[in-house]
């Protein structure tokens, strides 16, 4: 599956924790900018607000707009001469942060000027910030307008808040506020996560908004859970340094969450703030020029980082075993001329990751495991992240039947119809009973009164007799279709087998694969399950009619993705089998009345991580060539790769 082509981020991480105090240097304060353009949308009843048209508060505007001609000032995070863009970082990825100041009236757009974000885009910026709200009740009438058209442009785009953590007129809880913004972006996405930005207070009530400290660290971090619950992604942090020093007691809680900091220096780097080793993003400048921008020297100018990869966590991870994993790990800013390349260790059995960063393959194992991804770009450039992913057993669920064995009408039975462990599991005439009731769960376990058919002791030698074991998540217990409808063991590489005569109560065992009738297995009729996550096999309208097209479709359990695989190689449903329309790359599967054809003959791979379908007339696999969860998409025959999502499936 080819990795997505936005040029950073697409989630985010991390939890919140300790707290401290430190002090704070104080500046003087400064004045508001003079009124410009119409604001905006305020809620009615809302006090006069003179900050919510800028990008940010006046205190940090006129540190920029000062130290663009003054002398630099003593103490902690206060000014100094303003960095021009010729003595920003080379061949960074260079941004812009607008708001409604930005749309300054002219004659010929008295409401306010429109941004030529192509322009933008061609005076070499790739990045946009946009303020979208501030508080809980104003609303930029020009921020949906910008986030798209800059989009457009192929520009990167996040929207921000500007936070008012005491209210002040509006609603003081941050989950009020968060979820102001998200209701106003609807069901727009930034390609880039929100941006919570917190600073200075432009109005009554104190600098800190009267949260100094541990009430502050609440707010941000409740603000935080709100985002990450909404959007599965956790919001980049704006905060100046001395400001968050101050207002924060210099709290370290959030240092693994990216930084966009504005700060004003003559060296190569900003200053941060307690708790974070790097920044992602620098705001370098308050009095920019972009062409497409109708307000010379009033923009904000940033930088991304590219000697930091910013990789952004995805966060602790839990998902049942059998579950298909589709993870894009493409976070990052690669040097000029680079590209990221991504390794991980610790990732659960099962899942393998490319190296655009993709994390693919199938939770076979219940466990915990802690994950790190790493990244490189060739220049020098390094990152991880680490997280864990947890693995939960998969639940008692999935196509429930009779397992037919391929001689003598017989079925796997279990043997006293017991859930005891050790019960044996052996073959006997097929009588629909409690006893071939099996269950085929999503982790490849075959189950019955709640336990799995397992090899007694985990041995791996043929004969190993078949038993009925609590289950584990072992290997032991994973029955992977194999070729010729055989049950493949997890562990022991062999095949589940029964008697060749067919005899009533011969307990089941395991032996080398030889593709004989006492090795081969029909499953209950069930999905066909892409890698991609929740996508199903599907005879699309529901149709029996021959050529009826076979498409990708969201797994929903309805008789139209009910299939079954056969001892004679065809792959089922509704009495119509799977069906190549031609033996060249990209020819169509359909349903067809079954004739035996090699059009019809499907191998199942058996290794349990790439599982395929492949069609041996053309020596093609059965593939969403697409890759993507567009239900409906024809399915067609392509090149068998255990890599590619699209031709990788399971049958349940």
């Amino acid at each position: 599956m080819p990795a997505p082509s936005h040029r950073w981020w697409s989630s985010a991480c991390c939890a919140v924790a300790s707290l401290a105090l430190a002090g704070f240097s104080a500046a003087p304060a400064a004045a508001a900018p003079a009124a410009r353009a119409a604001a905006g949308q305020i809620a009615a009843g809302t006090p006069d607000r003179s900050n919510v048209g800028a990008t940010h508060s006046p205190e940090l505007l006129s540190q920029f707009a000062d130290a663009s001609t003054a002398a630099p000032m003593t103490g902690t995070g206060q000014m100094a001469p303003a960095v021009t863009p010729s003595a920003a970082i080379a061949g960074a990825e260079q941004g812009v942060d607008v708001a409604s100041y930005q749309h300054p009236p002219t004659s010929q757009y008295p409401n306010g000027a429109p941004i030529n974000w192509s322009q933008v885009a061609g005076s070499g910026i790739g990045f946009a910030g946009v303020k979208a709200t501030e508080g809980a009740y104003y609303e930029n009438p020009f921020a949906l307008t910008d986030l798209a058209q800059a989009q457009a442009a192929g520009l990167s785009v996040v929207a921000y808040v500007f936070a008012i953590p005491n209210g002040n007129g509006s609603s003081s809880n941050p989950a009020t506020q968060a979820d102001y913004l998200l209701n106003y972006l609807g069901s727009y996405r930034t390609t880039v996560p929100i941006m919570l930005d917190i600073e200075y207070n432009p109005y009554s009530g104190g600098r800190c908004y009267g949260l100094k400290g541990a009430p502050m660290v609440k707010w941000v971090s409740a603000f935080d859970a709100e985002i990450q619950a909404k959007t599965g992604r956790l919001p980049i942090i704006y905060t100046p340094p001395s400001w968050w020093n101050y207002c924060t007691g210099s709290s370290t809680a959030f240092g693994q969450i990216p930084l966009w900091v504005p700060y004003i220096t003559t060296s190569g780097s900003p200053a941060r703030p307690a708790g974070w080793a790097n920044w992602a993003i620098w705001q370098y400048s308050g009095t920019g020029t972009v062409s497409g921008i109708s307000d010379p020297g009033q923009i904000d100018l940033d930088q991304a980082n590219p000697a930091v990869l910013s990789l952004l966590d995805p966060g602790n991870r839990q998902q049942a075993a059998g579950a298909p994993v589709g993870l894009q790990i493409h976070q990052g800013i690669p040097a000029p001329g680079q590209t990221l390349s991504f390794t991980a260790t610790g990732l659960p059995p099962g899942l393998s990751i490319s190296p655009a960063g993709y994390i693919t393959g199938w939770l076979n194992h219940t466990g915990t495991y802690a994950v790190k991804v790493s990244a490189s770009d060739g220049a020098g450039a390094t990152g991880s992240v680490s997280f864990s992913w947890t693995v939960t057993a998969a639940p008692n669920q999935g196509p429930v039947g009779p397992v037919r064995f391929d001689v003598a009408g017989r079925c796997l039975n279990d043997a006293g119809n017991s859930s005891a462990n050790g019960t044996r599991v052996d073959i006997w005439t097929c009588n629909g009973s409690a006893s071939q009731r099996w269950t085929i769960a999503a982790d490849q376990t075959v189950r019955i009164h709640g336990k799995c058919l397992s090899v007694s002791g985990s041995a791996k030698v043929n004969g190993s007799k078949a038993v009925l074991e609590t289950c584990s998540g072992y290997a032991s217990q994973r029955w992977v279709p194999g070729s010729g409808a055989q049950l493949v063991n997890g562990t022991a590489g062999k095949c589940l087998g029964g008697s060749a005569s067919g005899t009533n109560g011969a307990q089941a065992w395991i032996a080398s694969c030889n593709g004989k009738a006492n090795q081969k297995w029909t499953l209950p009729a069930g999905p066909v399950v892409s890698q991609i996550p929740g996508m199903c096999v599907d005879d699309k309208s529901d149709s029996t009619t021959n050529g009826n097209p076979v498409v990708i479709w969201s797994c929903d359990g309805h008789a139209a993705q009910k299939w079954t695989a056969e001892p004679d190689g065809t792959v089922r449903l509704a009495g119509k089998c799977l069906n190549i329309a031609g033996t060249a790359s990209g020819a169509g599967v359909n349903l067809y009345s079954c004739n035996g054809s090699a059009a019809q003959q499907w191998q199942l791979g058996a290794d349990g991580a790439g599982q395929w379908l492949k069609n041996p007339q053309s020596g093609l696999c059965l593939s969403d060539p697409s890759d993507t969860a567009a239900s409906g998409a024809q399915l067609v025959i392509g090149a068998c790769s255990a890599s590619d999502p699209g031709t990788a499936w399971r049958v349940q």
